[in-house]
C-alpha cells in the first residue's frame, strides 16, 4: 500500500493502548471525505510488536 494512502496519527496522539484504533478511525471520519465502497485496512500493532491485529472495513 503506497505511503500516501496511509493515515497515521501516532505522532499527534501517542500510544493510547486499546483506544488507538477508535481514536484514529474517529479522526479519519472527521477529516477525510470517504466514499461508499472505499475500503479501510486497519493495522494495529501491539506495543512490543509481538502481535498484530488487522481489520478490513468498507464504507457504506
Amino acid at each position: 500500500i503506497p505511503e500516501e494512502k496511509w493515515f497515521i496519527n501516532l505522532h499527534k496522539i501517542g500510544n493510547v493502548g486499546s483506544a488507538s484504533s477508535y481514536i484514529q478511525l474517529e479522526e479519519l471520519f472527521n477529516t477525510k471525505t470517504l466514499r461508499r465502497g472505499e475500503k479501510i485496512l486497519l493495522s494495529v500493532p501491539e506495543s512490543g510488536r509481538f502481535s498484530y491485529v488487522y481489520a478490513l472495513l468498507e464504507v457504506t
